[in-house]
Order: C-alpha cells, then sequence, then structure tokens
C-alpha cells in the first residue's frame, strides 16, 4: 500500500487530516526507496522500528483538524496492521522468516569491524583505565 493511501486511512480511523500524520507514514514506507519489493517492510515494519520512531518524533504529534493529540505508537501500529492483515511483526519475526548466511565474499567484512578502529578503541580505553585508576 502507498503512503498515501495510510494517510487517508488514518484521517477517517483518527480523524485527522491527511497531512498530520503523512511523514509519518513516508518514514514507515521509506526502506521501499533502497529495496523495493514487500520485503522492505522487515526493515521498517516491526515493533523496534516503531520505537526507534517514537523516540525520534515523540509520542504525541498534533492533530490540526480536533486540535487534541495524536498516538504516533498508534498511528504506527496501524501502518503496520494495514499492510499485514492484522499484525504488527516484532524484528525478531521478521528475522525467523529469512535464512541467514554469509557469503564467503562477505566474510571480510561482516561482523568485522576496522582493525584501526579497534587499535583507537583499546587505547581510548587504557587511557580511561589510566584515568580511573590514577586519581
Amino acid at each position: 500500500m502507498h503512503y498515501y493511501d495510510h494517510a487517508l486511512l488514518s484521517a477517517e480511523k483518527f480523524n485527522c487530516n491527511v497531512e498530520d500524520t503523512l511523514k509519518l507514514h513516508q518514514l514507515m514506507d521509506s526502506s521501499k526507496f533502497f529495496f523495493p519489493t514487500s520485503q522492505h517492510r522487515m526493515f521498517s515494519h516491526n515493533t523496534w522500528f516503531i520505537q526507534i520512531l517514537t523516540g525520534f518524533i515523540g509520542d504525541v504529534i498534533p492533530n490540526t483538524k480536533t486540535g487534541n493529540m495524536l498516538s504516533v505508537r498508534d498511528i504506527l501500529y496501524e501502518h503496520c496492521r494495514e499492510d499485514h492483515n492484522g499484525h504488527v511483526a516484532s524484528l525478531q519475526d521478521w528475522l525467523r522468516c529469512i535464512r541467514f548466511e554469509v557469503q564467503e565474499e562477505n566474510i571480510h567484512w561482516f561482523n568485522n569491524p576496522r582493525r584501526r578502529d579497534k587499535l583507537l578503541l583499546q587505547k581510548i580505553n587504557e587511557q580511561q583505565k589510566m584515568h580511573h585508576y590514577g586519581k
């Protein structure tokens, strides 16, 4: 479903203007620009991403139609329900749907921090220990 369609549904369900929730729905569907199949939802249509967006945006946004406030979490959960037949998936739900296998050509970078960053972090930790114990 297109993000504007979600905003139309929100306007009806939450008694607000389409523009009140349009940005929320654009954010929920933003992964579609980089992964244009339905699997894009794995990145954003889950409880973890809803928590992240709520943390950045806040718990509520203004309802310009009524003058009240709208729950960001309720709107985002409903977005997921609209796309997934009433279900709001967790990140774990999505991960159970995929087979995870690191390809040989990706082993050099997968879960492998840069050497210079590891050395810098070691230096920082040593300095912090000296500072802590040096007092």
